[in-house]
């Protein structure tokens, strides 16, 4: 997980309008985009608008005369939205099986 989010703390800053769908899956980039605040719903979301907003979950405050989120806020973020993931995933009912 270490090399993960450092990792993504480099390459949100090499290449921030790389595509998201390559670091993160549907449910995350659908659960970030919940987590996120109206007032910054209204950007391009590209790589470096997802990685704030991991960062954001980890206690970012994502001002803007900021230095670009470190390694520990991501973590934390991460951390963070693994659990938005299982409570997202406990909340939806199982599919029906009977049959």
């Amino acid at each position: 997980m270490a090399w993960r989010v450092s990792w993504l703390a480099m390459l949100s800053r090499d290449a921030p309008a790389a595509d998201p769908a390559a670091v993160f899956t549907e449910d995350k980039l659908h659960l970030l985009d919940q987590a996120t605040p109206d007032r910054k719903r209204q950007v391009l979301r590209d790589l470096q608008f997802y990685v704030r907003a991991v960062a954001r979950l980890g206690g970012d405050l994502d001002r803007a005369s900021d230095a670009p989120p470190g390694t520990t806020v991501i973590w934390r973020g991460f951390s963070r939205l693994a659990d938005l993931v299982k409570g997202s995933w406990l909340a939806t009912p199982p599919p029906d099986t009977c049959g």
